[in-house]
């Protein structure tokens, strides 16, 4: 079926499909992946201090999400976040200062949720 501009049904289904594909759920990130987050952030703080409070506002950004986890989550998600600090790195990468930037810089929606 071709789009034309007279073709309502093709637009009509077209806004469908685009207000399902919107509404579709989001998935919250692995209490892992979140805990990683924290720790990355925490070990950039420390030895990158140039942007110190904007590791730290990221890090409290995910205290609150962590908050709302259950006390199992929650746990692991304490756990990755003290293997990320002691090891100096998230998500398999070495936490450099343009890496640490780089997380800075990704949008709210990729830090703490899955695609």
């Amino acid at each position: 079926m071709k789009m034309f501009p007279g073709n309502k049904v093709g637009v009509v289904l077209a806004g469908v499909l685009t207000a399902l594909v919107l509404a579709a759920p989001v998935h919250a990130a692995s209490p892992q992946r979140l805990g990683s987050f924290a720790g990355a952030m925490k070990y950039c703080a420390d030895r990158y201090e140039e942007k110190e409070w904007s590791y730290k506002r990221a890090r409290q950004r995910v205290a609150r999400e962590v908050d709302d986890m259950s006390r199992r989550e929650r746990r692991r998600a304490i756990e990755a976040g003290d293997q990320a600090y002691h090891s100096g790195r998230f998500m398999g990468k070495r936490l450099n200062r343009y890496e640490c930037r780089s997380l800075l810089k990704q949008s709210e929606w990729r830090r703490f949720y899955r695609d």
